[in-house]
């Protein structure tokens, strides 16, 4: 445990990023926040545990602060686009019959758009 912890771990970082997805999916669906600025708030929030570790100095932890976020939001965003793939891939299936998945109506999708275009 007081390896997955320490500032220069990078398991932590991958494992925060599907952390991130999962959070960050919840509240866009069902509270219609911005996928992309939520992603990156909680990311920033979950680097913070890079201040646990002490026996770095302060000036490494905050660059390890800023690397770790980015990565953890870097993570977040392609295990959600790969999850959007995937939906949105099985959303059609083109073997006859022609068989069409809609969501129902009222419920959205867990993995969205997180930057739409404008």
């Amino acid at each position: 445990m007081d390896d997955f912890l320490k500032s220069k771990a990078m398991m932590p970082p991958g494992v925060a990023g599907a952390l991130t997805t999962m959070i960050t999916g919840t509240l866009v669906s069902q509270f219609g926040l911005p996928g992309n600025w939520t992603g990156l708030v909680i990311s920033l929030l979950l680097g913070l545990a890079v201040w646990a570790d002490k026996s770095v100095a302060i000036y490494y932890r905050i660059i390890y602060y800023i690397i770790n976020s980015l990565t953890i939001y870097a993570v977040a965003i392609g295990v959600n686009t790969a999850g959007m793939a995937i939906s949105y891939s099985n959303e059609r299936i083109s073997d006859p019959p022609v068989v069409e998945r809609k969501v129902p109506p009222g419920q959205e999708r867990f993995f969205q758009e997180w930057f739409p275009n404008k």
